[in-house]
């Protein structure tokens, strides 16, 4: 079995710091502002009743910002 050299990891505050610098690079130079999946821009999300149709419910808060493993890209994002 060969060695596997360890991969170095970012401690979580610093992660965080290069996303939002990486996002900042990009919002307002592109179309390329929505980059983080959410269920804003979920195939399941249901604008007019503000629910999930894979679960018909409301999600909480921190599943509609972050989203949750069900999450599938609905590939056009309407606004």
């Amino acid at each position: 079995m060969a060695y596997e050299q360890p991969k170095p990891i970012l401690r979580q505050e610093s992660y965080m710091d290069l996303v939002a610098a990486i996002n900042k690079l990009f919002v307002g130079r592109s179309n390329f502002t929505h980059i983080y999946q959410n269920c804003l821009n979920c195939k399941h999300w249901n604008y007019g009743d503000e629910v999930c149709n894979k679960y018909n419910a409301r999600p909480p808060t921190e599943i509609i910002i972050y989203s949750c493993p069900e999450y599938e890209d609905n590939g056009d994002i309407p606004f």
